[in-house]
């Protein structure tokens, strides 16, 4: 079965993840260069940092890095690879302890997304 792009599902999974650890690191890296003289300036990204920290800084407090890889792994608004990255940063995490817990969190979430689509579409084929 191919997905709607072409790609066979595993191969566009494998590439999902692979895209997130590009947007972890260019992520992780920027924030650590223009939160201090930039972007703490604007109001919006102040409360998107505040956000991400009341919602994550729970689950790194109790759980350590399976904390962060839980909070990337759950599909839903205001978690994922960008909440994540900013939460590893915000909580102080090293960078190469950071990715081992993204590098899972983001596998678990693609595969709940790759597998709802999968669904939808074979029920959709059934069906029609």
């Amino acid at each position: 079965m191919l997905i709607i792009s072409g790609m066979h599902p595993i191969a566009l999974f494998l590439a999902a993840i692979a895209v997130s650890v590009l947007v972890f690191s260019a992520e992780r890296l920027l924030l650590g260069l223009l939160y201090g003289r930039a972007l703490v300036k604007w109001s919006f990204f102040r409360e998107s940092v505040e956000k991400t920290r009341r919602r994550g800084a729970p689950l790194i407090a109790k759980y350590g890095l399976l904390g962060l890889v839980l909070f990337v792994a759950i599909p839903i608004p205001g978690t994922g690879i960008y909440a994540g990255a900013m939460l590893s940063w915000l909580m102080g995490l090293k960078w190469p302890a950071s990715l081992l817990a993204i590098i899972p969190g983001t596998a678990i979430s693609n595969g709940i997304i790759t597998l709802s689509v999968l669904g939808i579409m074979h029920g959709t084929h059934i069906s029609g």
